[in-house]
């Protein structure tokens, strides 16, 4: 029988394994029945936030680690401490701005209802006149 190597680098030699592209889950196992189904966009999407939710808990901590580190820098290694404490706050930065960004455009989906395209007419139902600028002087 062939002998493959699984992405985890175990060999996967038993006919269930190479059929099922050789992952080490158990036959029958609780993820199996999940990977046949397809995710919808908002499942994906939730999934996504979550692990960047993950991300950013890890990049804080990250950031925390940097700063207690660079309290304790000698004159030799804080430059290089100093970067790295800058490089772990520009991710933090980087993951909350992502997240807030992905929160505020699925408010704006919600509160637009379901069609989520152009911009929510007046509340009025009357247009809004367009305001001009004043000609400059000449």
């Amino acid at each position: 029988m062939p002998t493959r190597t699984t992405p985890t680098g175990d060999a996967a030699t038993s006919a269930t394994e190479l059929g099922r592209g050789g992952g080490n889950a158990p036959p029958g196992d609780a993820y199996e029945s999940t990977r046949a189904v397809a995710m919808t966009p908002a499942a994906a999407l939730a999934r996504h936030v979550e692990w960047l939710e993950y991300a950013l808990g890890e990049a804080r901590a990250e950031e925390a680690s940097r700063a207690s580190r660079l309290e304790h820098a000698t004159k030799k290694n804080r430059d290089k401490r100093t970067a790295r404490l800058a490089e772990a706050r520009e991710e933090v930065e980087e993951l909350t701005a992502l997240i807030q960004a992905i929160r505020d455009l699925q408010a704006e989906a919600r509160g637009q209802g379901t069609t989520g395209v152009g911009p929510k007419p007046p509340a009025s139902g009357i247009p809004r006149p367009l305001r001009r600028e004043p000609p400059a002087s000449a």
